[in-house]
């Protein structure tokens, strides 16, 4: 008993830690946003595709203001060819919403489980695969991020995740990098 209860203590501790970083680089983003896209553009000018990739991964594995999207339309503009531009924005949005994802999963839910009853965590979670199901593809074409660690944390179901999350956000880079390319 005294080691599961050790156990919920390490947990409830690193979902906090998590949480609080989250929160951190959230208002980092909101604080640097010029800066933060200046230095993206600076990267994809410099080193291309896989600049882009990387670029994607952090911007939708971080929760903050800017979008794969806004990094895709400054790779364009420097040149790179739309099919590998969208293909690499479009694996590392995958990449890194996934692992934002199964973080918030992981470790957030589970203080979401500690922090509430267990009533209120099957209310969430029912509410959240209900909703979601509207929201999340709304959020994923819009240009702004859509937070999948928070989608994570509230429990949505993988498969929604997959089909209202990650199949919509991949439409939608490629719709914008079509778009872009027709203006």
């Amino acid at each position: 008993m005294k080691k599961i209860k050790g156990v919920k203590t390490a947990i409830k501790h690193t979902s906090i830690l998590i949480i609080l970083i989250v929160l951190a680089l959230i208002l980092y983003g909101i604080t640097n946003l010029g800066p933060i896209s200046e230095e993206a553009t600076t990267l994809i000018n410099n080193y291309g595709t896989p600049a882009l990739f990387a670029i994607s991964i952090f911007l939708d594995l971080i929760p903050q203001i800017i979008s794969p999207i806004v990094v895709l339309v400054a790779g364009l503009i420097a040149g790179m060819n739309i099919y590998l531009a969208i293909i690499a924005t479009i694996l590392g949005s995958a990449i890194g919403s996934t692992i934002g994802f199964t973080i918030g999963k992981k470790y957030m839910f589970d203080a979401v489980e500690i922090l509430t009853t267990k009533k209120s965590t099957n209310k969430l979670t029912h509410l959240t695969n209900k909703y979601g199901k509207i929201i999340v593809p709304i959020a994923a074409i819009s240009p702004l991020p859509y937070l999948p660690v928070a989608l994570g944390a509230m429990n949505f179901s993988k498969r929604n995740f997959i089909i209202f999350g990650l199949i919509p956000r991949a439409i939608s880079i490629a719709a914008y990098g079509y778009l872009f390319t027709l203006l």
